[in-house]
């Protein structure tokens, strides 16, 4: 919000005006006796509050009891989170959270303000200078031939591999408060299978419990969960000049679009017009690093380790010859979440960057970096997010082993 802005109102005998700046929110949140300067009726104040920005607010409700039951109350009768979140948060990053937040992948016009709310929350969490890690699992594979897939869904993560699957829960201690990583069944995968978060599950009639995670077939069609209906089947045929094996799968109910990636090609499909079939050909898509029908992006890697990055819906492709600086050795995995950028090194190293524009991504810079450490667990080659409830927990996995970081 602009501070400059004027409120203007008339009182009975008197024309005031007041100043939102004059306020000085941020000064006087350690000095709660300073409102009592503020002498205004409550429904006055109310008022006020939905001029506010949501960081403004949130300020406003820390200066006393009396302000955060205004503020409470403005909040009871006006949609103000919502106008927050739309107005303040680009929409791409509000899918990206409410896809991991919600339940379910509920329809935009049915989202609650609730919902709203703890996606503005968590934004502004989300937008820390600096972020802390704390481990609160760590758990050693061998013999499995490396993590291929990490799938979280709310608090539950299927780790991946060629053969198996294993399912891990991120749990509260209800005593302490803290955090720990609880173990849970494991299955056989199917050779050619490619294990994704469905993104409308359903009720399985056998088990009774939610189809979470499902699997992209290799060789035959692929009947995509977005578009399920006979006429929308993507078939997974080569097409001329298209070859390679499916590689990666990524589909958002929120977007409506799902993309299937193989080793040279790419399509992505969408209702809107389920007969037109956009795509892309291009001879780096074997080393995927990141896929996203959210954000737009694919992002691969080739045989020199330059970064390749391209535009799903643009029909694009900008390389980067020298993406890290060489004391990294070279990217082995990334992952988008809001504006924020996680990086895992062929050495090692953890790396965070916060992204303003595109160019931030083509062209990484230091003074972006929110984080930066030296992991004991060799190459990192894959990440995901959970980001659910009151904990964030980031999922890094190497080719033996995967650790769990709380990110405070």
């Amino acid at each position: 919000m602009d501070d400059s802005s004027i409120l203007a109102w008339t009182d009975v005998d008197t024309v005031e005006t007041i100043s939102l700046s004059s306020l000085d929110i941020d000064s006087c949140v350690d000095t709660p006796d300073q409102v009592n300067q503020i002498c205004l009726p409550p429904e006055l104040l109310e008022k006020i509050v939905c001029y506010f920005d949501g960081k403004t607010l949130l300020k406003f409700k820390q200066l006393s009891k009396t302000c955060n039951d205004i503020a409470n109350n403005a909040l009871r009768y006006n949609k103000l989170w919502k106008k927050y979140c739309l107005g303040e948060i680009p929409k791409k990053y509000l899918i990206d959270m409410f896809t991991k937040q919600c339940d379910k992948n509920i329809p935009f016009e049915s989202l609650l303000e609730s919902h709203y709310e703890a996606a503005y929350k968590k934004w502004i969490q989300w937008q820390n200078p600096v972020f802390k890690l704390t481990c609160i699992g760590q758990h050693n594979f061998l013999g499995l031939n490396g993590v291929v897939k990490i799938v979280c869904h709310e608090l539950d993560v299927m780790i991946v591999f060629p053969n198996f699957m294993y399912s891990f829960t991120v749990t509260k201690n209800q005593i302490s408060g803290k955090y720990y990583v609880l173990s849970g069944y494991s299955e056989n995968c199917k050779p050619g299978e490619l294990v994704v978060l469905n993104p409308r599950p359903v009720i399985n009639r056998e088990s009774r419990a939610n189809d979470v995670f499902i699997t992209c077939h290799e060789k035959h069609s692929n009947l995509c969960p977005l578009h399920d209906s006979v006429y929308d089947r993507h078939d997974g045929n080569m097409r001329d000049n298209f070859i390679g094996k499916l590689v990666d799968v990524d589909m958002n109910a929120y977007t409506n679009v799902c993309c299937w990636v193989r080793e040279t090609w790419y399509e992505w499909h969408s209702n809107i017009d389920s007969n037109v079939i956009m795509g892309h050909l291009c001879p780096h898509l074997s080393f995927i690093l990141f896929t996203s029908v959210i954000h737009g992006l694919i992002i691969s890697r080739n045989q020199i380790n330059s970064i390749l990055i391209h535009g799903i819906f643009k029909d694009t492709c900008i390389i980067s010859h020298s993406w890290l600086k060489d004391k990294y050795s070279g990217t082995s995995a990334i992952y988008m979440y809001t504006n924020i950028l996680f990086v895992g090194t062929l050495n090692g190293f953890l790396l965070a960057y916060r992204l303003r524009c595109m160019d931030d991504l083509i062209n990484l810079k230091d003074r972006n970096m929110l984080l930066e450490i030296k992991l004991d667990i060799g190459q990192i080659i894959m990440f995901d997010i959970i980001d659910f409830d009151d904990v964030k927990v980031l999922v890094v996995a190497a080719t033996n082993s995967v650790l769990w970081f709380k990110i405070e």
